[in-house]
């Protein structure tokens, strides 16, 4: 496998021998997802399809929306599941109908949209009542801490965990968040010495650059990582030492 992502930007390809162990960490948070096997799934920002394969053996059915068109004629290719249906679409203004699944999945979408409000209230339109909503989003304070705008180029926003778990409750009930870790690597010395050096030149290191080498002292560290080595908690004082955040909603119409 060669070190590039066919993509670009943030979807994973797993051609992509470098983003490996994070591909891992994304696909984790789908095996994350729970519910009756004979529920219906919408995963939203599906990019290649890794993720809505796992949903697939685990729901009856699974629709599965990106709005780039190469990410999906690439999914539709690799994962030629009967239950599967990848469409191109936009996350602002779904064609599905009112009411229309038991769960929805919109994993690293919220930081990438111009209108947050929007996309919660289309959510809110084709989930069911008391259905769950799986969001997940970068955390500010660890992700672009003391930057006014995300260090991610690809990011339009990003937010605390108080501003995330109050945004949520604007449209749904919280029932829990989560915070992910991997603490083979995030709290390994070499980690710790060197993210805050690129920290620190970021505006003089391509973000592209950037990235790449941390995936590299990733990969240094644990070549290849296990499902074991990803770390979900509900514990709050993990939450705040984490990078990302999950939150799980029920939707109370």
């Amino acid at each position: 496998m060669n070190n590039q992502n066919r993509f670009g930007g943030e979807r994973l390809d797993s051609k992509s021998s470098l983003a490996q162990n994070n591909l891992l960490e994304h696909i984790i948070r789908y095996t994350f997802v729970t519910g009756d096997l004979q529920h219906s799934v919408l995963d939203i920002g599906c990019g290649s399809g890794h993720g809505s394969s796992t949903l697939a053996t685990k729901f009856k059915e699974v629709h599965a929306v990106d709005i780039s068109t190469e990410a999906i004629d690439y999914a539709k290719e690799h994962w030629q599941l009967p239950n599967i249906h990848f469409q191109t679409g936009d996350s602002l203004a779904m064609s599905f109908k009112e009411n229309s699944f038991d769960v929805v999945v919109a994993f690293e979408v919220f930081e990438h949209l111009t209108d947050w409000r929007t996309f919660l209230s289309e959510i809110k339109r084709v989930l069911k009542p008391g259905g769950l909503l799986y969001i997940s989003t970068p955390n500010k304070t660890l992700y672009s801490p003391g930057t006014k705008k995300p260090i991610n180029p690809h990011h339009v926003f990003e937010m605390t965990i108080p501003e995330f778990k109050s945004a949520l409750n604007e449209f749904f009930v919280l029932r829990t968040m989560y915070g992910q870790r991997t603490p083979v690597y995030n709290d390994h010395w070499i980690w710790s010495m060197v993210n805050p050096i690129l920290f620190t030149f970021k505006s003089i290191i391509p973000y592209k650059v950037n990235n790449t080498l941390k995936l590299r002292i990733i990969n240094r560290i644990k070549p290849v990582l296990e499902e074991s080595d990803i770390v979900l908690k509900d514990d709050p004082s993990w939450l705040e030492q984490s990078r990302f955040m999950l939150g799980v909603c029920v939707n109370k119409k």
